[in-house]
């Protein structure tokens, strides 16, 4: 894997995170948005001051990666939520579930820096496998989530700390 892997292209995504994300106004956010909600500023699938976030208030915008998990997600909807309503809940579970993986995979291939023996290295290559796997469709996606397989993993990187020298 590679940095690539988790590059947002928002010119490929259903803009999933200014509909599935919630934010309060404050010193990052100029107004509040609930969670399933789009952003008054989305126009099409693109943020219509996407040039001016920081100016205009919403440097959570910016400061936001979804590591790519928008574009792959929408990969697995021909039709964007705005266009097919009744999928906007699954596209949105889609996105927080994918969302997770991918950071679960930044966190396994860190995991290669640590003094791991030989048997735990293996296992991360099982672990990162299974995990990529699950980024290929949306039926491996669902099966992911219906089998909690991110407390799974969580469990498994917790149990490093075990083993790394302090």
């Amino acid at each position: 894997m590679t940095e690539m892997d988790f590059t947002a292209d928002c010119s490929a995504c259903h803009a999933l995170c200014c509909l599935a994300l919630a934010f309060d106004a404050g010193d990052r956010f100029a107004h509040d948005k609930p969670a399933g909600l789009p952003c008054h500023h989305l126009a099409g699938h693109a943020c219509a001051i996407h040039a001016d976030l920081d100016t205009r208030g919403y440097q959570g915008c910016t400061a936001y990666d979804c590591l790519g998990a928008g574009q792959r997600v929408s990969g697995f909807y021909p039709q964007s939520w705005k266009d097919a309503p009744k999928q906007t809940s699954a596209m949105l579970d889609d996105f927080a579930t994918m969302r997770e993986v991918q950071e679960l995979l930044q966190m396994l291939m860190a995991s290669r820096t640590l003094p791991l023996s030989e048997a735990r290295r293996s296992e991360a290559v099982t672990i990162m496998a299974q995990l990529a796997a699950a980024r290929e469709s949306q039926a491996a996606l669902s099966q992911f989530r219906d089998k909690n397989g991110a407390a799974a993993v969580r469990l498994w990187l917790k149990s490093l700390a075990e083993e790394v020298p302090r």
